[in-house]
């Protein structure tokens, strides 16, 4: 670079106009500077020592640097041929100790397993076997119960009929004797008619209402749901469901048949009765007002609830309700608004209703949504006091 200036200098020099003084001692004098100028920007010799030290300096630290860097990797790679050499060693111990392992296990399932395996297969044959035997015995059993179907439903159906004939012959030959008692003892009743009305008496009392007796085969339950005139003069059969009529039943009341009671089954074969001292029918005029008082028993006094009420039927509506009781209710009674007790509503063969309140109720023993099985209402004279 030095010598390069020096000529670019010289150059110069050479090319300066001689005539000119002025000029080239300007020339000269700029030519100095510069050289002195770089002159003054070049190494004095310390430095250029101080440089080289440096450099020296950094080249040692460096070469120490690389040489401990390969000291360290003669080690590691020293410590990589120990490390594959024990892993060698630790595969060939794995292997040995992996076959005596799987030799072990082979023999275990041969001598262990497979006997085991053997006899519980031989077992589940056994069993299947046995399940098919039993399923032929089965199906021979069932043909034969399908072959004899036929003559046991045949010979059941001739009990059946021998059953009911016999039941007819007992219900018709012994009538007399439990069910149409009669009440010679008093004079107003004549072999058990009342005013050419025929009643049926227990003991001393005569029924004047009854439900749920048993109903034979092939006859419909006794409807309750009747008109004014059916309920004034009766309906139904003595010797099953039946009520007497409200002209009778206010003659015997008349006559002084004025205790009732009335007997209540449930479904469970529970029973309870109601007893008043107390008991009156008003005639056709004032549409037979219901009377009851002096209460005694145990299955409530439910009756309370309709004194003084008149009675009401599907087409003669005489509650107090601002709509038909009896047409509400399928029956004739002494409605209210509408009941506590209704023994001649619907009758259900179950004590389940089909809406609550529509059976035979009496609401202070069972609740309004319970229909009772066996419902009688008689009369009597009050006892003498001897």
């Amino acid at each position: 670079t030095n010598r390069s200036t020096n000529l670019s200098l010289l150059i110069q020099v050479e090319g300066a106009d001689l005539n000119d003084e002025q000029t080239f001692r300007l020339n000269v004098n700029d030519i100095l500077e510069r050289l002195t100028t770089q002159l003054s920007n070049i190494p004095t010799k310390d430095e250029f020592t101080a440089d080289i030290r440096t450099m020296e300096a950094r080249f040692t630290e460096k070469l120490e640097s690389l040489q401990t860097d390969m000291r360290n990797l003669e080690g590691l790679t020293q410590d990589a041929v120990n490390a594959d050499y024990r892993l060698g060693i630790l595969a060939s111990e794995v292997r040995k100790v992996l076959g005596l392992f799987f030799a072990d296990v082979c023999r275990y399932i041969v001598n262990k397993i497979f006997p085991v395996l053997q006899s519980a297969f031989n077992e589940t044959c056994k069993y299947a076997a046995l399940l098919l035997k039993v399923q032929s015995d089965q199906a021979a059993a069932l043909e034969d119960i399908r072959n004899s179907s036929a003559n046991t439903s045949q010979g059941v159906n001739t009990i059946l009929t021998v059953l009911e004939s016999f039941k007819y012959y007992i219900n018709n030959s012994f009538a007399d004797f439990y069910k149409v008692k009669t009440c010679n003892d008093d004079s107003s009743l004549t072999d058990s008619t009342f005013h050419d009305q025929q009643v049926v008496c227990d003991e001393e009392w005569v029924i004047i209402q009854r439900r749920g007796s048993p109903t034979p085969p092939g006859r419909e339950r006794t409807n309750f749901e009747r008109i004014w005139e059916v309920y004034e003069n009766g309906f139904g059969r003595l010797d099953g469901d039946f009520w007497l009529g409200l002209k009778t039943i206010h003659a015997l009341t008349v006559e002084g048949f004025t205790q009732l009671r009335v007997d209540l089954e449930d479904w469970s074969r529970n029973k309870a009765y109601a007893m008043y001292d107390v008991f009156n029918v008003a005639g056709s005029l004032e549409k037979y007002s219901l009377t009851v008082a002096g209460y005694t028993g145990t299955a409530g006094d439910g009756l309370r609830y309709h004194n003084g009420q008149q009675f009401s039927t599907i087409d003669s509506d005489n509650d107090i309700a601002n709509f038909s009781c009896a047409a509400t209710y399928h029956s004739g009674w002494w409605y209210k608004d509408c009941h506590k007790v209704a023994l001649n509503s619907i009758y259900h063969n179950s004590s389940t209703t089909e809406k609550n309140w529509v059976g035979v109720i009496w609401s202070d023993w069972k609740a309004g949504n319970y229909s009772l099985k066996k419902v009688e209402m008689k009369v009597r004279k009050l006892p003498r006091l001897i």
